[in-house]
């Protein structure tokens, strides 16, 4: 199947103008009470710490990760478990060719194990890419960090997180060498049932010198920024912007657009599905993927 695009960069912006006013809309005409932009936090033992807790004890949709290309500045509650899982189709064409790549279970783990301060561990990630019939498989490296949570003041949380990716992936998926991302992040509630989320993100990696020699470091600047609203008392649409300023040497910066909607099942369960589209067209090819996955608290 060929897909023939015009004006495509003009169709997307318009699309996601649309986009963050159907959030603002739609937020706005909800008949949920709470003043911020995620259901409020159940009573605890402490009902002083936690009423003003914007992160609450048992808000997935405000402490999951995913789907984003961000970050979420809530961390996990000393001796709770988050387990983030999920599935991604992207779709790559070029010159009227598609190529596949189908990336599961995706699985971050991430443990409460001091105030503020949780442990983060991306486990390996199946990976199948289809081009033309040439299938290849493998999987990704292992990722281990931390994130810490700098606390709240009004709505708003801040926090900061730093992860080391090592190279145990496949040849066919991974140069061999080792990489570094890390973030600054800030979200909260800006008016009734919305809030936001800014990431100011970096991934510190390196590539193999084709002519031989020191392999040539790359530091890639990574800020996303996330607009999200009620629609209902326990499902938020939410629409996101994202720059990755670099893939490699002599690469340059990419935009991609993310929509994604996450409906909180229980206070142990949430679901998410997302479609996403890269804006920047880059060597003639145009790419977007479509995805699902969920959040369990253990």
């Amino acid at each position: 199947m060929q897909f023939v695009f015009f004006n495509w960069g003009y169709m997307v912006r318009q699309c996601f103008l649309g986009l963050i006013a159907c959030v603002l809309t739609l937020s706005g005409s909800s008949l949920v009470a709470s003043a911020d932009p995620s259901p409020a936090p159940a009573p605890t033992n402490t009902p002083a710490t936690t009423a003003s807790d914007p992160c609450g004890d048992t808000n997935l949709l405000a402490t999951t990760d995913r789907p984003t290309f961000g970050t979420n500045p809530c961390v996990v509650k000393v001796d709770d478990v988050i387990a983030e899982f999920g599935y991604r189709n992207t779709t790559t064409v070029s010159n009227g060719v598609n190529s596949e790549l189908a990336s599961y279970p995706a699985n971050r783990t991430r443990i409460g194990f001091a105030q503020h301060l949780e442990l983060v561990l991306d486990l390996p990630t199946d990976l199948r890419s289809n081009t033309l019939g040439s299938r290849v498989t493998g999987d990704s490296g292992i990722g281990t960090g931390l994130k810490y949570e700098f606390g709240y003041f009004g709505n708003f949380v801040q926090g900061i997180a730093g992860e080391a990716v090592y190279p145990t992936g496949s040849t066919a998926f991974s140069n061999g060498l080792p990489a570094f991302n890390g973030s600054y992040q800030i979200g909260g509630g800006i008016i009734p049932n919305v809030g936001f989320n800014l990431t100011l993100g970096f991934n510190s990696f390196s590539s193999v010198n084709p002519a031989g020699g020191k392999n040539v470091g790359t530091t890639a600047f990574q800020p996303t920024f996330i607009l999200g609203g009620l629609v209902a008392p326990q499902t938020k649409l939410n629409v996101e912007v994202a720059n990755i300023s670099s893939q490699g040497p002599g690469t340059s910066g990419q935009y991609f657009g993310n929509v994604f909607l996450q409906h909180q099942v229980s206070s142990f369960f949430l679901l998410d599905v997302e479609a996403a589209q890269r804006f920047t067209v880059t060597n003639g090819s145009h790419q977007h993927y479509v995805g699902a996955g969920a959040s369990i608290r253990l």
